[in-house]
């Protein structure tokens, strides 16, 4: 019976958006997967449902909803220029949202935000939202029994009867942010502290909207909240930019451990100062793991209930969990501004099983929905080089790389829960040693015209240029590099100079000793020397700058004496005491000057 389970569950499934394509892979793990086929698309995100059967893809004029299994067109949304969408839990729904336009809005009806029926592709209802900074700005319960939207100053309830109009609502000044429990009994909402006032967190039940507890707190002015998946407890996270003293670049945070209930309220407190990295709920919904701290930083798990530390992972250099799908593995990474490592953990046996790296800064890391294989991917925009992906094992095995020039993303097709087995560790892997990961060697900076060339230190390989190819030019749009090619000159020619005249006196000396004529006829030539004749031309020249200098000179010490004498410098009492010398030299070379006119 299990071997026809495990036949019968689908093989795993990539999606690879490209510039203006997307594909569906299979066999991810292969070196000679293929796509079966590929669609025109946009460079908005293509959305898989959470069941996996079908996709949306946005290309520049519509959204194709296409079906995985036979990879066939199933309807258009008629919806122009979307950049984001998403399915609703159950996949009843899916949401787009486009920029505000009033053309687009006049054709549409109205409304930037659209609920289309995934069955029949037909508009359910429509609305604005203006900025995707909050997307989405509604939620539904993970039973689709109940929809929540944000509104200025206010929570809407929309009952699974009628989507389009809401029957209840609850005022909370400033709302910014919510959150809805998975079984839709409770709503989490935030408001931002404003003149002088406290931020407030509050839960409400559903669909009464009483209020069950709220906490008042300063310095917030952003929150994330996050529930467990039994909908019993939520992580509120509030942050502000400014920490009152300027000490910290990451401002400063708050964090609650809150029973749905109002029973227990308690803020995350930790041994060591720094800011909380990440959180993440176990699928379960009884523990929650934590990285805290300033690198390397502490990764640790706590329990919901009591919120007691039961278990620490460590210290490294990490800042993301990701817990699989079933929730046997949990890997702790370190990605975005760290060096891409990834520690991959037995949860159940709390035991690392396994490291790895991905040197080419991945910009999305998520797990199989098998919980068998993890994903990380080098996307565009945020980064124009080295794109592509590899998968990896839950052991941090490498089980493919694939380089694309111009990626957008690569993320695996979702699965509903229970179409894969939670299966155990490979016995192939038990007993097997996992070393940590070693600091990389920090070497010296090498440019890419240098790159490849053999020899040592970068020192090495431009001394060898040089010997090559000559005095290599430096460009003057570099800083100080005309001024260095012009001072290696002048070192040349002074090189050369010396070498001349120190060759010329030997030759002088030489050609005496050995030709020497008579003593009278040397006597008589040492008592008339040729003298070298200077143009009187060229001799006024030079008094009439000499003399124009130092009328300069004078005039800059007039100035000088004007001043107070208890304000001036040390370099200005110097050239006062010079006003003597300096007329004395002038009046010379101005006798000089007038004798040659």
């Amino acid at each position: 019976q299990k071997m026809s389970e495990e036949v019968a569950a689908p093989p795993l499934r990539l999606i690879v958006r490209e510039k203006d394509s997307v594909s569906l892979y299979t066999g991810v793990d292969s070196k000679s997967a293929t796509a079966d086929k590929k669609w025109e698309c946009s460079e908005a995100p293509v959305a898989s449902s959470h069941s996996g059967e079908i996709l949306a893809i946005p290309n520049k004029s519509a959204v194709v909803v296409v079906s995985t299994a036979t990879q066939k067109e199933l309807y258009v949304l008629e919806e122009k220029g979307v950049r984001h969408v998403m399915f609703s839990p159950l996949d009843n729904y899916i949401v787009t949202w486009r920029s505000r336009d009033k053309t687009l809005d006049d054709v549409s009806g109205g409304g930037n935000v659209a609920i289309f029926d995934a069955k029949t592709g037909k508009t359910v209802r429509r609305y604005n939202q203006k900025s995707v900074e909050r997307w989405p700005m509604i939620q539904w319960s993970k039973d689709e029994e109940c929809l929540i939207q944000m509104v200025t100053n206010q929570l809407r309830y929309y009952p699974k009867s009628d989507p389009t109009r809401f029957s209840k609502k609850i005022d909370q000044t400033a709302v910014n942010s919510f959150a809805v429990s998975p079984d839709g009994k409770y709503v989490i909402a935030g408001s931002p502290e404003k003149n002088s006032k406290p931020g407030i967190i509050a839960i409400y039940e559903l669909p009464t909207f009483k209020k069950v507890v709220s906490r008042s707190l300063f310095k917030a002015e952003d929150f994330a909240f996050k529930w467990s998946p039994t909908s019993l407890y939520a992580l509120a996270h509030a942050s502000a930019e400014g920490d009152g003293s300027n000490d910290s670049y990451y401002g400063i945070s708050h964090h609650y451990l809150i029973h749905a209930d109002g029973s227990f309220i308690e803020q995350l407190l930790f041994k060591t100062k720094g800011p909380v990295q990440d959180t993440a709920w176990s699928p379960d919904g009884k523990a929650f793991a934590v990285i805290q701290g300033h690198m390397p930083a502490t990764a640790s798990l706590y329990t919901a209930e009591k919120n007691t530390k039961i278990f620490e992972f460590g210290r490294a250099s990490w800042n993301t969990i990701r817990w699989s799908p079933h929730g046997r593995f949990l890997l702790l990474g370190g990605f975005g501004a760290l060096q891409g490592q990834m520690h991959f953990w037995d949860a159940y046996k709390r035991k690392k099983i396994g490291v790895a790296q991905d040197r080419m800064g991945p910009k999305y890391y998520e797990w199989a929905p098998d919980s068998r294989r993890f994903v990380t991917a080098t996307t565009r925009p945020l980064r124009t080089v080295d794109n592509g992906y590899r998968i990896w094992s839950y052991a941090g095995e490498s089980k493919r790389t694939a380089i694309i020039n111009q990626l957008y993303q690569a993320s695996f097709v979702e699965a509903a829960t229970g179409t894969y087995q939670n299966k155990p560790m490979s016995p192939r892997l038990k007993g097997r040693k996992v070393a940590d990961l070693k600091a990389p060697v920090v070497k010296a900076y090498v440019p890419p015209s240098l790159r490849n060339r053999g020899g040592g230190s970068l020192a090495v390989q431009m001394r060898k240029e040089r010997s090559e190819s000559g005095p290599t030019r430096i460009l003057t749009g570099q800083k100080g590099g005309k001024n260095v090619e012009k001072n290696r000159r002048k070192r040349e020619r002074r090189r050369q100079k010396k070498a001349q005249e120190a060759a010329g006196e030997k030759n002088t000396a030489d050609s005496r000793t050995k030709d020497a004529p008579p003593k009278a006829d040397v006597k008589t030539e040492s008592k008339k020397p040729v003298a070298e004749k200077v143009p009187e031309a060229s001799l006024a020249q030079t008094y009439a700058k000499k003399v124009k200098a130092l009328k300069k000179k004078l005039r800059q010490i007039s100035q000088i004496e004007a001043k107070d004498s208890s304000t001036l410098n040390n370099a200005q009492k110097t050239k006062l005491q010079s006003k003597p010398a300096i007329e004395t030299e002038l009046a010379e070379f101005e006798k000089k000057l007038a004798a040659l006119s």
